[in-house]
Parts: C-alpha cells; structure tokens; sequence
C-alpha cells in the first residue's frame, strides 16, 4: 500500500517541478476594417478596389510563437519556448476579452520550467480560416514581430502594431512573466516551499529565502528554541519554550543540581554533591555540629558550650548541677517532687522518689501502662519494665500505632514516576519512556529501528531519530539527496547524482565542476607559418597568412597553381613500333584505368555522403545544447563578427551560397573544397563574405558572466552577420 501512496504523491508532484514560472500574453483587440489579407486580396477570393471593404469577412484566428531572443527574428525556425494557434475567433474586428470560445483562454500562458533569461522574440499572427486541415492553406493576414526585455514581476506591458494606411489592420496585445507558486528571484530561480513538520518549521520571505516560524531557529528551522534561561549545557529541549533537564540537573531552568539521595544539611555545586552547611557535617550531613544553638539541652538557666561532633557542655548556675544542670541543689523544702513523689537528699542533691505510673526528674510525667489502652487502630499493648510497647498493624506506625505509614514517603518512584498506595505497599505509574517498578530503566526506543544507508539510531526519551551520513535524509536516512534538481552543469552537460555530490559530463570544448569554461584549443599553438589562432568550441579556426593554407596553416597554396606544360609528346610510331605484348599491356590498362577511377569515385561519394550526415547529427546536437542552455539561464546568442567580401571573390561567393544552405557545421572542410575549385578562394580570410556564409563557428566570445558560448543559424546574408 505504501508503493502506489508514494506514486501518487510523485505524480501529484510532478506539474511543480516542471514548471517554475511562465509567459503571459493577452490579446485585446484586433480589427481589420476592410477584410483584406497581408497580400492585399480579399479573405473570400474576390477582388475589389484597394479601398472599399471586402464584401466576406474573414474568419480570423492566432498563431502566438515565443523563442529564444534573435537580433534578426526568423519566423521558419523553431519557437524554442511555445507555440499555439487558437481556434476561430470571429470575424474582421474582434474584442477579445469579451469574447467566449470554446477552446480559448485569454490570456495565453507559456509556462518554462528553467531561469528566465529576461529577452525573448515574440511572433504573433493573424490568419484567415479557410476551413483546411493543413496551415499552409490559411492565407496571413497580418504578422507582428517583436524582441524584447521582461522582467519576471512585472506590470503588463502594452503593445499596439498597425499594418497600412486609414483602414488598415490594428492589433492591441499585453504580456508579463511571472513565477510559479513558490519560485522566487530575478529568472524564477529560486524554490521556497513553506513548511511545519520534522523537516523544518519556516515560511518564504518576498525574495524566496526562509523564515524560520517562532520558536525555531537553524538553517532549515529545525531546532527549536528552549525556555529564554534554560541551561544549554545541562538542559535541552524538544519543542519551542520548554526546558528538559539532563540527569543529575532540576529546577525548571535546568541550572540546580541534584543533592546526593540522603543529603540532611547540605548543598551541591554538581551533580550528587552533599556539601554541608555551617553547624552540620558528616556524609550524609547529618551530623549536628552546633549541638546547643539547635537542641538547647542546658536547663535552667545553664551555658552550652559545643565540643564539636555533636556533643556539649553545660555550665550550671549555682543552684543546680549535672550534665544538663536538671538537679537542683536546694533541699526538699520547696518540694521539687510533683503527683506525690517523695524528695530523697543524696549527697549533693535531690532526688524524687515518683509513686507508680509517674516518673520524670520531678516525678511530672504520667507512665502509660497497657490498662490505658495506649495502643491505638487496631495495636496489641506488651508491658515492659519501662512501661508498654505497642506492636501495630500493618498500614499504622508510631509509639501508639497513631500514625499511618505513607510507602510513597521516601519518594521510591525515580524518574518523575508518580508513586501510589497498593495495599499495604506502593505502586509507580512511569511517565513515557521509563519502566520497572521504581520507574528505574530507560527503554531503548531504538530497538528494532534500522538507519539506512549508514545512519545512526539516537535513543531519546519515549523517542528516537535517526542521525544521516551526509547526502541522505528522511525519517530512515532512506533518500538519497539530488543535487542534480538545481541544473547545476551549464553548457548541456549531463548532471550525475553522488553521493552528497554531483558530478557533471561536460560535452566536447568544456571542463570545469559545471562544464562553465571553455577549452582553449589555441594554447597549444596549432597555427603554424605565421597563422593567427582564433578559439571555437571544441576546436579551433587559424587565419593564415598570404600563400598558406589549410586547417594548421601548413599547406603551400602554390603547389595548386597549374603550370603551363611544355614541349610536345612523341607520337608512337616515330621512331619504333609496338610489340604484340605492348599493345596488349596498352589495352589491359586502358580497360582497368576507367574501372579504377569509377571505384574511387564511388568511394569519394561515399565518403561524402557519410560526412554529410555526421554534420547534420552535429548540427542537431548544437541546436539541442542550446536549448537546453537557455532552459538553465544561460542564455546562447549568436557573437559573429562582421567581414567585408573582396569584389573578385563575389562570384565564389554565389557559388558557395549553395553549399552553406546545407548548413553544415564541418566548415572547415567545405572550404577547402571550395578552394580547391576556385584558387581565388584561397586568398579569402576567415571573416570574408565566404566565411560569413558558411562558417558557422567564426569567431566565439564569452558573455559577460562567463563560461557560454554560442552557435547561431548558418547561412546569414552575404555582406553582415548577427551581432549581439
């Protein structure tokens, strides 16, 4: 069930990724008042005067291209970034917006899924509907060009194009670009996706950064922040404002430390210290040392004097003496002796003799015996020598079982566990994550849980999380990070996904991490004789010097001008005849020369026809990587130079004119063909009218931002080439 749940969220996805911004052209209004087309004709075929409406209207519609932007607009070749037609829209003069047809939106929408480039060539034409199948049967009735800037945010801009005098046809269009949902930036390069879960907790500033939400903090906003004060060295937190403090530390900022369990009088400056306080001492310190500030043993009057270790002396007044000065020196005349005690003068002091039921130094405290009942809840009265004890129940304690015993006062549940009464015993309720009967063990939450791809299981407490090795994330470390999403490899490389990496395959004339720079061919010095290297995309161009020629310059160009031959041949016969094996010789030869020839004629064409094809294939590829360039914001445009044709190669011109309509890319050998057939040629430079027509490569510069270069259509017109 997991599998297809997955899918599905993929599939749902999947229209987001694709699409990060797009072009927005909104067609307002067009009329055509006297119902002609571009020729001048009327839409239905008849004729009439060039000034008077047609008697038919037309039955117009639009076709919209959008493309990379051209300094010259060619209306033949492909609309790299959309292409659509409408259906029928009406007639000779149309109100767009108000109009409701059937497979028409307005506006028009070309969505990109790569940087904006921020020019484009815009084509927008009127045909007229002739009821055909194929394109090529409508008649045009008005065609608008344009080549421009826009900015990604834009207002709309307005545009209006007229076509003849009075009466003549009149568009009215606007258009903007604008980003997907969650794309930010100048080019719609930027994703920022707002979200509130384990992954991160943040929303998108205007410009595509992250905001984290209150209470979170972090790259990604996945850590939260604690209670303000919560230790960070012994507390932490799993969620904004609380403060969950590490074992050994209390209080609700985590920064008091546990005494050591039995601590009486003392305190800690780490965990499970008992440092005692003045007076006390011993481990548990619980031993008294200012015995007579805290118990005040000395009577009447007397002076206490600590000896340290919990012991004392009393200085008695006179009138009294013993270790707490309680006996008194006067005699049983002011009868000491209370509830009928009877004074007993011995030696130097007095003592009471108490009647029974009654003891005390004054005989002032009643004796309980087992016939006072004393034993209460339940207890069995034992009499002693020294009175009675009391055996209680169970549940009762005491010195006449009135007290009931709390099991949870010794605080036996650990870890926060909350301790009840079971009976005569205690039982522990352990908050989440804790076992046993005292609440005493940690479960390990990571039992059972396996980290993929080399992660680490972390116990928490009721919790646990999975530490990733770099290059993968999620709940188990099971997805691997691709940084191939961002279209890091510039120049139709191809990304390959790593390990917390990528790794780009650079297409031929490019290296680098993002295939971004350029080869330079040149620094070997192919050149030779002289020879000025010019760099071209993985390859090179050298302008020779007069009287040299070929790929390197090392070709001697007057080895191809013919030399006039001189003297005559000797006729056979002259002087001797032939022999019966020469004339055979002669007719085997003559019979297999032209066998030869036709051979290697066929292979030449051959040979030629497989060139051919490699050229185109490498034609289709440049166009491709130059698409796909200017899909990842690298924009490709044409960097020819300008060259000015001598006036006696002008008809080598015409005659190569042919040959560059091919389009062929291997250029460098179509020279030298022509070259061949026309010594002129040969004294031509590289930036000749030739050269203009047929060298698709010429002369390439890096753009401004560096590491692009271009290629552009191969056949321009014979004097100018497109600059940028």
């Amino acid at each position: 069930m997991r599998a297809p749940a997955v899918l599905i969220a993929l599939i749902g996805f999947l229209p987001q990724v694709l699409t990060s911004g797009s072009f927005e052209l909104r067609i307002k209004s067009f009329t055509n008042s006297l119902g002609r087309l571009s020729s001048g004709q009327c839409c239905d075929g008849s004729s009439s005067s060039s000034d008077a409406p047609c008697l038919a209207p037309c039955r117009t519609k639009f076709r919209v291209c959008l493309k990379i932007y051209q300094a010259n607009i060619d209306t033949t070749s492909p609309c790299t970034f959309g292409d659509t037609t409408t259906p029928v829209l009406g007639g000779n003069s149309l109100d767009v917006p108000n109009l409701n047809v059937e497979g028409f939106s307005n506006p028009i929408v070309f969505p990109f899924d790569f940087t904006w480039p921020g020019t484009f060539s815009l084509i927008v034409e009127a045909w007229h509907d002739t009821n055909k199948t194929s394109r090529s049967d409508d008649t045009l009735i008005a065609r608008m060009t344009k080549q421009s800037v826009a900015d990604v945010g834009g207002p709309w801009v307005e545009e209006e194009q007229h076509w003849g005098g009075p009466g003549g046809a009149h568009l009215r269009l606007s258009y903007r670009v604008t980003c997907a949902p969650h794309y930010y930036g100048a080019g719609c390069e930027v994703l920022c996706r707002p979200r509130d879960d384990n992954f991160g907790h943040y929303t998108c500033s205007p410009t595509g950064a992250i905001v984290c939400k209150p209470g979170w903090t972090g790259d990604y906003c996945t850590k939260p922040r604690c209670l303000p004060g919560c230790d960070a060295e012994h507390g932490h937190c799993l969620k904004p404002d609380e403060c969950i403090c590490h074992t050994g530390w209390v209080g609700e900022l985590c920064d008091q430390c546990q005494r050591h369990p039995g601590c009486f009088h003392g305190t800690c400056t780490k965990p499970w210290d008992c440092n005692c306080e003045d007076g006390w001492g011993g481990l548990f310190c619980n031993q008294d040392l200012n015995y007579c500030t805290n118990h005040r043993p000395c009577r009447n009057g007397g002076t206490c004097h600590n000896t340290g270790q919990g012991s004392y002396t009393c200085v008695c007044p006179p009138d009294y003496t013993g270790l707490n000065c309680e006996k008194s020196l006067h005699s049983c005349a002011v009868k000491p002796c209370l509830n009928g005690g009877a004074c007993v003068p011995e030696r130097d002091e007095l003592v009471c003799a108490c009647p029974s039921g009654y003891e005390g130094a004054q005989c002032e405290t009643r004796v309980l015996t087992c016939s006072d009942q004393p034993c209460r809840n339940g207890g069995t009265c034992e009499t002693k020598s020294s009175g009675y004890v009391c055996t209680c129940p169970p549940g009762f304690t005491g010195t006449d079982c009135a007290l009931e015993a709390d099991p949870c006062a010794g605080n036996p549940c650990r870890n926060s566990g909350t301790c009840s009464r079971d009976g005569d015993s205690y039982r522990c309720s352990c908050k989440p994550g804790f076992k046993g009967n005292r609440c005493e063990v940690d479960i390990d939450d990571c039992a059972g849980i396996n980290c993929e791809h080399g992660g680490t299981c972390v116990d928490m407490v009721n919790d646990r999380r999975c530490q990733c090795a770099p290059g993968f994330v999620g709940a188990r470390c099971e997805t691997r990070v691709d940084m191939c999403l961002a279209k890091p490899c510039a120049n139709g490389g191809r990304c390959s996904v790593r390990d917390n990496d990528y790794e780009c395959v650079c297409p031929p004339g490019f290296t680098g991490k993002q295939c971004n720079v350029d080869i330079n061919e040149c620094a070997s010095s192919p050149c030779q004789n002289g020879g000025l290297c010019r760099d071209r995309v993985d390859g090179y161009h050298c302008d020779c010097v007069d009287g040299w020629g070929g790929s390197a310059c090392t070709v001697l160009l007057a080895d191809f001008v013919s030399k006039p031959a001189g003297g005559h041949l000797r006729r056979v016969g002259e002087e001797e005849s032939l022999s019966g094996r020469h004339v055979a010789l002669i007719a085997a030869l003559s019979a297999a020369v032209p066998a030869l020839a036709l051979a290697a004629a066929a292979g030449v064409a051959c040979v030629r026809r497989r060139r051919k094809r490699a050229a185109l294939a490498a034609d289709a590829e440049a166009r491709a990587q130059n698409a796909a360039n200017a899909g990842s914001g690298r924009v490709i445009r044409n960097t020819w130079g300008k060259c000015d044709a001598p006036a006696e190669c002008q008809n080598a011109h015409n005659a190569a004119a042919e040959e560059c309509k091919r389009k062929t890319l291997n250029t460098e050998s179509a020279a030298r063909l022509l070259a061949a057939l026309d010594p002129r040629l040969s004294r031509l430079s590289a930036d000749s009218a030739y050269c203009a027509n047929s060298d698709t490569s010429l002369v390439k510069r890096a753009l401004e931002g560096g590491g692009v270069y271009v290629l552009d259509d191969h056949c321009l017109p014979p004097t100018f080439a497109t600059q940028v």
